[in-house]
């Protein structure tokens, strides 16, 4: 029995005090890997407890810490009150192993760690529905597998290899983390044109340990500069109008464009699993530098983001690319 077949008609009940997290949540779960699922949220254990008696989840994702009743505790008042049959999950930033070892003596099915691969949380949850992994392959490849089976594959994997960033979930969320609002939009590019410029753009480097060198190049072009440094540093509209005109942002907007830049770090494709891509330095280039113009042609993974802001007086659209470096 395929993992789709086993998720039909189930329920998930996500449990996070972060609204964004359970949007985030849901968003990867509605897949076609998965099939149809009945989702409802919480916002603390508490609420969790009142509402499974009602909607009798199949599975709970819950965080680790939250206000009031925390998800180690929901999972104790669960197995208290004799819900045996409801499969728990955490979704936590908690790595301690004291954590890990207290969610698997109190029965958890699994624990992940925030921020979560994507495909890490399907096959974790089609487990907790169907109690079978999710093959490795995108929705796309299940679309148009009869088209031509060995083709999609390929493409397929060809395009998972080459990402330099494989969740868009996550460079979301750490998109509303930085900004504190919703008012963007954040896609994938539909072209990987050449991203070198002669105007001022912010280069960054990441390391990673045990590696030696640059392990990946993040790049924000000048509109992605002033509006994401401007309205994180609480830039007033003269400010932001005032910059576009100069066409070079401020120092604030910098370091704020910075502060965006480091937090994508660790959202960096792993080559191996001992990576950890830090942000080693930022600055404003105005600059084509050589070493960016072959890094477009030839990289060991590329994407390519499209921002549009439209909020608190501030419009424009923007572009983010990052390489990782062969």
């Amino acid at each position: 029995m395929s993992a789709s077949a086993n998720a039909v008609g189930k329920r998930i009940l996500i449990v996070d005090d972060s609204r964004a997290i359970q949007a985030i949540i849901r968003r990867v779960l509605e897949c076609e890997e998965l099939g149809e699922l009945d989702f409802q949220t919480a916002n603390d254990g508490a609420e969790a407890l009142d509402k499974v008696q009602a909607f009798k989840p199949d599975l709970v994702l819950s965080d680790w810490h939250m206000p009031g009743v925390s998800g180690i505790e929901l999972l104790q008042a669960l197995r208290q009150t004799g819900h045996n049959n409801i499969a728990v999950g955490f979704v936590t930033t908690d790595r301690a192993t004291e954590c890990q070892a207290q969610a698997r003596s109190n029965g958890a099915l699994f624990v992940l760690n925030k921020p979560f691969d994507n495909q890490a949380l399907r096959n974790a949850v089609a487990m907790g529905l169907g109690r079978s992994a999710l093959a490795p392959t995108s929705a796309a490849t299940h679309k148009i597998a009869s088209d031509s089976p060995a083709k999609t594959q390929v493409a397929a994997t060809n395009k998972a290899e080459q990402a330099a960033i494989e969740s868009l979930a996550q460079a979301q969320h750490a998109l509303f983390a930085h900004l504190g609002m919703r008012g963007f939009d954040l896609v994938r590019a539909e072209s990987q044109e050449a991203f070198v410029q002669k105007g001022p753009q912010l280069i960054a480097l990441y390391g990673s340990a045990g590696r030696k060198g640059v392990y990946a190049v993040g790049l924000l072009d000048f509109p992605a500069c002033w509006m994401l440094g401007g309205l994180a540093a609480g830039c007033s509209p003269q400010e932001m109008q005032s910059t576009r005109e100069a066409g070079k942002p401020s120092n604030k907007q910098i370091e704020q464009a910075t502060r965006f830049m480091r937090a994508m770090g660790p959202l960096l494709k792993k080559r191996s699993p001992s990576d950890e891509p830090t942000l080693n330095t930022a600055r404003l280039s105005s600059q084509a530098l050589e070493r960016l113009a072959s890094l477009t042609e030839s990289n060991a993974g590329r994407t390519d983001l499209h921002l549009r802001i439209h909020s608190l007086g501030v419009h424009g659209e923007a572009r983010l690319s990052f390489m990782l470096t062969v």
